[in-house]
């Protein structure tokens, strides 16, 4: 028992400021990449304009709504999705603009697949809800300007249950290819797969017209196992932090090649790895947010105003689709936020390295240098 408490309350050490600067993180990207209303996932309220009869709820709580309601009603899901986020950014009521974002999005994302296609978001929406119990708007936020105690209490129990969601999802995934037959030798599954993307859904930018030209089997029986191998690893990698960040590590390089070679982005779930980043040294350079804007029309307009923006505006990167026309429905700021948490995690694994290799060569004294090949 004792060791199953410290895998729990222990795995994940957090600070007040890492846990307030992963949440700025998630709602920005939240707002700037996802983009309720706008992105390719949150057309929320196109919904309410398709035909009723398209509207068949797959087994679940939605089976339990009557009908499709109106685009007025999906509108107003939009609009107070984006004014929870503003608030999480902002850290103001932060408990409850976290459960609210959950509960929204989740709303949201229960009409969308009922209309045919299950997307990979659902642990995603979850976050804001987990980590509400983290007391995550302890620092950096209008709580902790109007807090009067002076020392604020944190978990880091929330981030071992993410992580044991998202091993559980893995493995579900991971599982259901196993038992599809994706081992089976005779057939190479990964390459069907990309063969239906790349011909008929028209997936053809970036790599994708050059693995048309691979037809080894052994190359494409080796993505099947590697596939399969990694998602249900997962599972038992969430036993010890240092594997969970290793896998996550791998599932943004895993997420990069999907996207390279199958133009399927997956940037909704770098958040989620970003939770069992080391936060514990992490400092925002300056005060966040403001003072003055922790009371009366300031943090009254600044809500309003955000909500405002990011709802009938959208995101402000939406204006790098303007450089580069995609054949597939990518957009470049999945493909910038993709690309650029693959270059963090190329850097952590850098420095981790260099770290290992100045232990290696400790002076007589007994501290440690670099070698002299740097």
């Amino acid at each position: 028992m004792d060791r199953f408490d410290r895998w729990i309350f222990d795995s994940f050490p957090v600070t007040p400021e890492g846990l307030g600067i992963y949440r700025i993180g998630y709602a920005l990207f939240t707002l700037l990449v996802v983009a309720p209303g706008h992105g390719a996932y949150t057309r929320f309220a196109d919904l309410g304009t398709l035909p009723e009869g398209f509207f068949l709820p797959p087994p679940g709580p939605m089976m339990l709504v009557p009908g499709l309601p109106g685009p007025l009603f999906f509108q107003g899901v939009v609009l107070l999705l984006n004014l929870c986020l503003v608030a999480l950014l902002l850290g103001y009521r932060t408990r409850l603009a976290s459960v609210l974002t959950t509960v929204l999005f989740l709303v949201g994302f229960g009409f969308s697949y009922s209309f045919g296609k299950i997307n990979h978001t659902l642990l995603f929406a979850l976050v804001p809800l987990i980590m509400a119990a983290s007391n995550w708007g302890a620092a950096y936020s209008v709580d902790a300007l109007r807090r009067q105690n002076p020392a604020p209490v944190v978990a880091g129990w929330p981030i071992t249950l993410l992580a044991l969601l998202l091993g559980f999802g893995m493995f579900t995934a991971g599982f259901t290819k196993l038992i599809g037959g994706w081992l089976d030798p005779s057939t190479q599954a990964a390459q069907g797969h990309f063969i239906r993307q790349f011909y008929t859904l028209g997936r053809q930018d970036f790599l994708a017209p050059v693995f048309t030209r691979i037809t080894s089997p052994v190359f494409w029986e080796s993505l099947d196992w590697a596939t399969v191998c990694f998602e249900m690893g997962f599972l038992a990698a969430v036993l010890h932090p240092r594997t969970t960040r290793l896998f996550a590590a791998l599932a943004v390089g895993f997420h990069n090649a999907t996207l390279l070679m199958l133009n399927i982005s997956f940037a909704v779930n770098l958040p989620v790895y970003a939770a069992f980043l080391d936060g514990t040294r992490w400092r925002l350079p300056v005060p966040f947010p403001p003072e003055r804007l922790a009371r009366g029309w300031a943090l009254g307009g600044s809500l309003l105003a955000g909500t405002a923006f990011f709802t009938w505006i959208g995101s402000p990167l939406s204006w790098l689709d303007g450089l580069v026309s995609f054949s597939s429905d990518l957009t470049m700021a999945e493909v910038v936020a993709q690309l650029t948490a693959l270059g963090l995690v190329l850097a952590l694994g850098a420095q981790a390295w260099r770290r290992r290799r100045v232990s290696r060569h400790p002076l007589p004294d007994g501290t440690s240098v670099p070698s002299s090949d740097g």
